[in-house]
């Protein structure tokens, strides 16, 4: 099978038919990023034609000083070790020969032009790039190919960050640069543009998401939803308004509680309020 088409392109155009897998923010949690193959195999052996999209984060988990489970913090949810190189050396080459594509995170963006990320470590992407160690050139041209956004024609949108900002039009998004913030302060990212609000914005008024929206879908009053990751919600996931999805499919969230979404990408979906539990939102452990 051939590479996806997507890679490369700012604006990731899903097809119109098949089965979407939509999961967020692994930061470097190798199981979970395993137990989406798994997902994903199930739906190929079952014919369903499956695309796994990725929203972002996949990189930068809890460091060395929670690598011992007695020191792990509730607020991080279920125990792991942080298999950043592991993950993403395997999804680069799983992808290349899977429907797959991933959308840029905060995350990968400090390693390609983004500010200084500071969570379990004071730069994340230098402790990263020191593991890749010489491959880190290889990684870094991997998340330059990375989407800023993905449209499915069933309505659904998909972003890192809440949908606070929009270009004018889907060839706009093609022109942004990844590049260029390296010395910006993580706080004045919210303020930069499309960029910077899709990567880093945690909340987006009803207004916000419907300009997005009408963008993607290339209409007025295009129904549909957006949906995204970057903020946890430690429940799976949360609704806000007619128009957005917050999912939370590792990071942060106790195993009970992953989340993510399977899509009819041949059906219609005209607001969040067509998304059900165990229908679409589905636990990426049932059995926990």
């Amino acid at each position: 099978m051939p590479r996806s088409p997507w890679w490369g392109r700012k604006v990731a155009r899903l097809p119109d038919h098949g089965t979407l897998i939509v999961a967020t923010d692994l930061q470097g949690n190798f199981e979970d990023y395993e137990a989406l193959k798994d997902v994903y195999a199930r739906e190929a052996d079952a014919g369903n034609d499956p695309t796994l999209l990725l929203c972002g984060d996949l990189v930068h988990g809890p460091g060395e000083m929670f690598a011992d489970p007695a020191r792990w913090p509730d607020y991080l949810g279920a125990f792991y070790r942080d298999r950043s190189a592991e993950l993403v050396f395997d999804y680069q080459q799983w992808s290349a020969d899977t429907k797959t594509v991933a959308l840029l995170g905060n995350h990968e963006h400090s390693h390609i032009g983004g500010p200084v990320v500071s969570k379990f470590h004071g730069d994340e992407a230098a402790v990263l790039d020191q593991t890749l160690g010489s491959d880190a050139p290889r990684v870094h041209d991997f998340f330059r190919t990375f989407s800023l956004i993905a449209v499915a024609p069933c309505g659904a949108v998909f972003t890192h960050g809440a949908p606070r900002a929009t270009e004018p039009s889907l060839e706009d998004f093609e022109r942004l640069r990844y590049d260029g913030f390296e010395r910006m302060a993580v706080n004045d990212m919210y303020e930069q543009g499309t960029l910077g609000a899709l990567l880093w914005a945690r909340y987006a008024e009803p207004e916000h998401a419907r300009a997005l929206l009408e963008v993607a879908h290339e209409k007025t009053d295009a129904a549909g939803f957006v949906a995204f990751g970057h903020d946890v919600v430690r429940s799976g996931y949360e609704k806000v308004g007619d128009e957005q999805i917050c999912v939370s499919t590792s990071f942060g969230c106790d195993d009970r509680n992953k989340r993510y979404l399977r899509l009819d990408l041949s059906r219609s979906y005209g607001s969040v309020h067509d998304l059900h539990d165990d229908v679409e939102i589905l636990p990426l452990y049932p059995n926990a």
